[in-house]
């Protein structure tokens, strides 16, 4: 099950998976996997505003469907946060 966590959070999660910030205008925020050019959008979030429920589903498809993290671990992830 997906838990609430603070951006700061799930943006340590995609950094330490090889994602980096994509220069943008904007409210957006956009990272990109550079080997396989997988990109994560999300909105403008405050570091330690919790994110929507529905960008850490939306995060963690994209993770599972581009084979770099399946969607257990990556519950078990923001479990370790979380707690």
């Amino acid at each position: 099950m997906v838990r609430e966590i603070k951006f700061k959070e799930l943006e340590d999660l995609l950094y330490s998976l090889g994602f980096a910030t994509v220069p943008t205008t904007g409210s957006y925020k956009i990272y990109e996997y550079p080997s396989s050019a997988t990109l994560v959008v999300l909105p403008g979030y405050e570091q330690q505003e919790y994110v929507r429920m529905v960008h850490l589903v939306a995060v963690r498809r994209i993770l599972s469907e581009h084979g770099l993290m399946d969607t257990d671990k990556f519950n078990r992830s923001l479990d370790k946060v979380a707690s």
